[in-house]
């Protein structure tokens, strides 16, 4: 189906802080202001729709509940129909069991979600279940494990209404020399440098990567984000005896002053979708070591020649150490990951080819054709 353009897109999140989930939707909707369509963004947090409209996105509160909050979908229903958008993108797993109707009560022609995590399945609980099959059109994940555990988890579901579209980055027109990025987060000019751009919060598991610098002599750790842990993790450091060789960041602007810093990119987390800090790291040249969350595996394993961006190791503070070991010990090898992963960046998590794909499933493509798992052709609808 050819879709009419330009197109009215409404989006809701339902994040608690601005993570990689809310970084996702206001980079997509962005994007797709820019190609001349329509957009907003209903956010439960007026902090999280304050930072959508500082990257000059249309942002408005706009709240759904928890499960009991029956009544939501009536008054969500209404700010919809305000809008009268062409689709309705509901951007948060949990809120789809209120978000799917309020888009049917509204009379959106297309409601389409997206699953970014793989610990988010429908089959984990019947309102999931029910929401997914009677009230959202298509289904969209960013990591083809993921789009196998959901046809999975909706029996009798057409497969054809899940796809896979890899999130998509922009990469960068050029990168900071690594003296002058380092210069400027005050960080050693000498030293390896490990790292990661993250939330400091549990889920992430930053105490594998604190143990993985304690086992590397000489070696520093740059983290670059904040959350709730961050006093905790300090606290490790202290206990591990590496505080002096670890740097705490803060919130950045400056994401490729921190990546042209780094050494090697360390992932440790124990639930992600595919990760845009692994994919802006690619991107940038940084070789990556990842515990084998959802996307990993199909953003770093070996190509047919042999080639990687990085690689996946079990989450063990020893594997993970190894590994990284073994990168910085070898100049020629991460030299040639990082040149897989840019031209990887390139290839397959192009910013515009992810904008192509929810473009086009927005304006009713079917998302089948849009399938990175099955290698369906692409096609750019304008």
């Amino acid at each position: 189906m050819t879709p009419s353009f330009p197109l009215r897109i409404a989006a809701h999140n339902g994040g608690r802080s601005y993570g990689g989930g809310e970084k996702w939707v206001v980079l997509l909707l962005k994007g797709l202001a820019a190609r001349g369509h329509e957009v907003h963004l209903f956010c439960n947090r007026e902090s999280i729709a304050e930072r959508a409209r500082a990257e000059g996105v249309e942002a408005s509160v706009g709240v759904l509940g928890g499960h009991l909050a029956l009544w939501q979908p009536w008054t969500f229903a209404s700010r919809l129909r305000a809008f009268q958008p062409d689709a309705f993108l509901v951007s948060t797993f949990k809120k789809v069991w209120l978000g799917g109707p309020a888009g049917r009560l509204a009379k959106v022609p297309r409601v389409v979600a997206r699953i970014g995590l793989d610990t988010d399945l429908p089959g984990k609980h019947w309102t999931y279940r029910l929401a997914f099959s009677h009230w959202v059109d298509s289904v969209l994940v960013n990591a083809e494990g993921i789009r196998r555990e959901v046809v999975r988890s909706l029996p009798g579901d057409d497969p054809a209404r899940v796809a896979t579209v890899y999130d998509g980055i922009a990469m960068p027109s050029s990168m900071p020399e690594v003296r002058t990025a380092r210069a400027a987060l005050e960080l050693p000019a000498d030293e390896p440098i490990i790292g990661s751009v993250t939330r400091l919060s549990r889920p992430k598991r930053l105490d594998r990567l604190l143990e993985a610098t304690a086992r590397l002599p000489g070696v520093h750790c740059a983290l670059a984000g904040q959350g709730e842990l961050e006093d905790e993790l300090r606290a490790r450091a202290e206990s591990l005896g590496i505080a002096h060789r670890v740097h705490f960041l803060g919130y950045r602007t400056d994401v490729p002053n921190v990546l042209a810093a780094l050494d090697v990119f360390v992932l440790t987390s124990d639930q992600e979708g595919m990760a845009n800090a692994m994919l802006e790291a690619m991107a940038a040249g940084v070789p990556v070591v990842s515990t084998p969350v959802s996307g990993a595996e199909e953003a770093l394993a070996p190509d047919q020649r042999g080639r990687a961006p990085g690689v996946v190791v079990d989450g063990t503070p020893a594997a993970v150490t190894d590994a990284v070991r073994r990168i910085l010990d070898a100049a020629a090898s991460r030299l040639a990951m990082g040149e897989e992963g840019r031209r990887r960046a390139r290839d397959r998590f192009a910013y515009e080819r992810m904008l192509d794909a929810w473009e086009a499933v927005l304006g009713g493509a079917s998302p089948a054709e849009w399938d990175e798992g099955t290698k369906a052709p692409q096609r750019t609808i304008r």
